[in-house]
């Protein structure tokens, strides 16, 4: 015996499904924002709280540079390394620090790698010509005749 579903209530079940799914969907997306945000504020504490250690760093740094400055000799030492200024018979020779050392090593290791590169493409080319040229021999069978 089955039971019969009247139109009245197959409409009021289709409404009441659509609008389950639809809070539903709604419940998860709100979720997934909330979670998002959350996540990306998390993140921009993380990186706020990074940057206010490496400012109050600077600001002691800055602190005692300003100490230094009110030191006359420190404030002649000073012009004399960062603005090539001498006094009256001083002369200034400036010498060159690890700077331009740096470069060349640089220029030396990207030279290392661009070299080192190009010899594996080479071997690895010849290796596949090699493979490609190698002639096929075929596997011979010998059949012995029965007698």
């Amino acid at each position: 015996m089955k039971r019969r579903v009247s139109k009245q209530s197959k409409r009021r079940l289709m409404i009441f499904g659509i609008l389950s799914i639809v809070a539903i969907g709604y419940f998860f997306v709100t979720i997934f924002s909330y979670t998002y945000n959350y996540i990306s504020l998390k993140n921009e504490e993380y990186t706020l709280k990074n940057e206010l250690v490496a400012l109050q760093d600077e600001k002691a740094n800055l602190k005692i540079e300003i100490e230094k400055l009110n030191d006359p000799e420190y404030v002649a030492r000073y012009a004399k390394e960062n603005f090539l200024y001498s006094a009256d018979g001083e002369y200034v020779i400036k010498i060159e620090t690890d700077d331009q050392e740096q470069v060349v090593s640089n220029d030396n290791n990207q030279m290392v790698y661009v070299v080192s590169i190009s010899l594996i493409v080479i071997l690895m080319l010849i290796f596949i010509i090699k493979i490609s040229c190698k002639p096929k021999i075929k596997k011979m069978t010998i059949k012995t005749v029965q007698k």
